[in-house]
């Protein structure tokens, strides 16, 4: 019989933090040049008996502790090299395109790929999350709402509701007990020109903002700029996260996907698939209530913007940290 999860998991903890305390020193004496002393990767290896080796050769619990001590590394620059010693990111400093396969229920199996480093924050202690991964295909294909709504945004939303619990329950009980809940910063009220609508929530498992896609945005600037009364609602867009590695080294931008990173037809089928950002303005005079309204979506094609009604099933392209 497996221990109980809260000793598996201060066992794990416990760790996790020695490895982490022993990259640290590794880190300080490679850093004051000491001569004879151990550098990163002997260290690092020698003490938990990880080698680097291809992203899906690793297990989830190795990722795991791989993750702890970038998280708890002394610096970026410091998280980066450990990346760097088990090939999350390369010699050339890029970040690894390779996918590791995800289990699911039913016999299923999607890949996943590495979204960022040290890119998320904790919600329930300080620090950032050492990796961010990201399904290269669609976890299932849902309604962002089960009425017509953007009420309440991303947090009111029954997808984001879904995913905190059958949709997280598609997940290996090991890799569950490992993911933590981070904060994810969303207009959570709908209809609004106010960046203050931007708030945090607390999730395990997330579907990604435009702006942690595309980066800086200018969507609404480019298709209002000559109306009478035009608000810069980009600027709530941009203020939901910010892009994530994979797709700004990819050359990802707002109207642009030169690589073809956002198109999910070799995984899963052509299909349009969900950011968690509402649109904001008052689309055609509806939705004056913000009863009614738009998310924003990537096209079929993977072109970056489009809009589909919340009541609408879309694929979910899901993020999560461990």
């Amino acid at each position: 019989m497996a221990a109980p999860f809260h000793l598996r998991r201060k066992v794990h903890v416990v760790k996790r933090l020695i490895v982490a305390a022993l990259a640290s020193v590794a880190l300080a004496l490679g850093a004051c040049g000491q001569t004879g002393g151990p550098n990163v990767e002997e260290s690092v290896v020698e003490e938990t008996g990880l080698t680097a080796k291809a992203l899906n050769d690793y297990t989830w619990d190795e990722l795991h502790e791989i993750s702890w001590m970038m998280s708890t590394a002394e610096s970026y620059d410091a998280a980066r090299e450990i990346a760097r010693q088990y090939g999350i990111v390369e010699e050339d400093n890029t970040l690894t395109t390779q996918t590791k396969q995800l289990f699911l229920g039913e016999n299923r199996v999607i890949d996943v790929r590495v979204a960022g480093i040290v890119h998320d924050d904790f919600a329930d202690r300080g620090g950032k999350v050492g990796l961010t991964f990201m399904t290269v295909g669609a976890l299932a294909i849902r309604p962002m709402n089960d009425v017509s709504t953007v009420e309440g945004g991303w947090e009111a939303s029954s997808l984001r509701a879904w995913l905190d619990t059958e949709g997280i329950a598609m997940f290996e009980e090991d890799l569950r007990d490992i993911i933590p809940y981070v904060n994810k910063y969303t207009n959570n009220i709908g209809r609004t020109a106010d960046v203050a609508s931007v708030t945090a929530t607390r999730d395990r498992l997330f579907v990604p903002s435009a702006h942690e896609i595309c980066g800086d945005i200018n969507w609404d600037a480019e298709e209002f700029r000559y109306l009478r009364g035009y608000e810069n609602i980009d600027s709530v867009l941009n203020a939901e996260g910010s892009q994530y590695e994979c797709f700004r080294q990819a050359g990802v931008t707002y109207n642009s996907d030169p690589n073809g990173i956002l198109s999910l037809a070799s995984s899963t089928g052509t299909s349009p698939w969900w950011y968690r950002s509402a649109y904001p303005f008052e689309f055609f005079g509806k939705g004056e209530t913000g009863i009614t309204g738009y998310f924003y979506q990537v096209r079929e094609s993977g072109y970056p913007e489009s809009v589909g009604l919340p009541e609408e099933p879309a694929s979910v392209v899901i993020g999560f940290c461990i």
